[in-house]
């Protein structure tokens, strides 16, 4: 990763210039929702129009000054594939914002053996704001920045023969001798650095990519590397899509069982669940980490992951705790032990309460509103009994009146379980 010489006067990054660095809200209300689609259906389309292109890009992608940009229609006119391809220059982070500016969902495929630190970092934060997927197949590979690029996907792709690398940041400068020396950036390598934690990655990851000196090999991120530094990748092979549920990393597995712990000690009561489940749950996915990856990895982890869910637990309240970890859980394919609301769905009476029965992200909600009604009931008294049931009354009619509109559902259960305390 070749570092930019600190005294050449240059625009600021974009990155710099981004909320993504800032903790803006501004960050948030520009994410958008990854395109869910399967790419299995146009991955032979994809590998065909770079085998085209590779003619007539061999002969002048070595001569080029910065990376060539442009952009491929995908499957829906809001969708895009953006193909980055060459080494990465200064400039090159202006290029791509404004293709980006009128992708509001797109897919970048990365081949280019790296560049600037700044510029990719910066092309990095705009492909993390905007919630694009990543790709690398078999090609002339991705290495240096644009491996940081690539790992800012929100979902990554890469077929098992991409190659893709890693190694320090450097700069280049000339010796006493008049020789060229290349030498290792601290303050580049500390972006990196910060990038990589700011999306999320851990420690592992940034020192892996941080450890090759500028004349050492690179580090090489095969599929089973990604997953023993918990890195999720979607793997693309001729047969498919293989997803990271699929292939497990460490990390995933230690937040699955805290996951699990935290909600056979403080969720049983409020979702109706048997926390023996829950517990024997989280003892089977720990069993399997020890199977992929041993059992030494899982100790650290453990510990850390524990620790967290104490802390989002003080942050969320315990019911909002229960209820995203019950989602989080579900949504990477475990069971969960909630098979519908809190009332038996073949008796359904309203379009509401069938519009509950037939979207299992409501069950866990209404559960909890069921259990703190409950609550509320026995343990108010006099005058204040009479008020919970009248205001209870009325939430009851202020849902039903969203009929089977699953938006509106949400936020009258949101609503309520904040009034009662969740």
């Amino acid at each position: 990763m070749r570092a930019l010489d600190k005294t050449v006067p240059g625009p600021a990054s974009r990155a710099e210039r981004s909320p993504f660095f800032q903790g803006s809200p501004r960050s948030a209300n520009r994410l958008r929702d990854v395109n869910r689609t399967s790419l299995d259906d146009v991955m032979g389309w994809l590998r065909s129009l770079l085998s085209s292109l590779a003619a007539c890009t061999a002969t002048h992608v070595g001569a080029l000054s910065a990376a060539e940009i442009e952009v491929v229609s995908g499957m829906e006119p809001s969708q895009g594939i953006i193909l980055i391809r060459g080494p990465i220059e200064v400039g090159d982070d202006a290029r791509f914002f404004d293709i980006a500016e009128s992708l509001p969902r797109a897919i970048v495929y990365l081949e280019s053996p790296g560049g600037s630190v700044t510029t990719g970092i910066s092309i990095a934060a705009e492909i993390a704001l905007r919630n694009y997927s990543t790709m690398v197949l078999g090609g002339s590979g991705c290495h240096s920045i644009c491996a940081v690029m690539w790992i800012a996907g929100k979902r990554r792709y890469m077929s098992p023969d991409a190659d893709i690398s890693v190694h320090a940041a450097y700069t280049i400068s000339n010796d006493a001798s008049g020789g060229v020396e290349a030498t290792e950036s601290g303050t580049a390598n500390a972006e990196i650095g910060a990038f990589l934690n700011e999306i999320g990655l851990s420690r592992e990851v940034v020192r892996y990519f941080t450890f090759a000196g500028p004349n050492e090999d690179l580090l090489k991120i095969t599929p089973e590397i990604a997953q023993t530094l918990s890195i999720d990748v979607h793997l693309q092979t001729p047969d498919g899509t293989i997803t990271p549920a699929e292939r497990p990393t460490p990390r995933r597995i230690a937040s699955q069982v805290a996951n699990y712990a935290g909600l056979a000690t403080h969720c049983t009561m409020l979702l109706q669940v048997d926390g023996a489940f829950w517990k024997e749950q989280s003892r089977s996915v720990l069993r399997r980490g020890h199977e992929i990856f041993g059992r030494e990895m899982f100790a650290p982890l453990l510990a850390e992951y524990v620790d967290a869910t104490k802390a989002e637990i003080r942050d969320l309240g315990f019911v909002r705790w229960c209820l995203l970890a019950e989602q989080r859980l579900r949504t990477e394919g475990l069971q969960t032990g909630i098979a519908g609301p809190s009332y038996d769905c073949s008796r359904s009476s309203t379009s509401t309460e069938a519009a509950i029965c037939a979207h299992p992200d409501l069950w866990a909600a209404d559960r909890a509103m069921a259990s703190m009604y409950l609550h509320h009931l026995q343990n108010a008294r006099g005058d204040r009994s009479r008020e919970f049931l009248s205001s209870q009354r009325a939430w009851l009619v202020r849902r039903d009146q969203c009929a089977d509109d699953v938006g509106c559902l949400y936020e009258r259960y949101a609503s309520r379980l904040f009034d009662l305390g969740g």
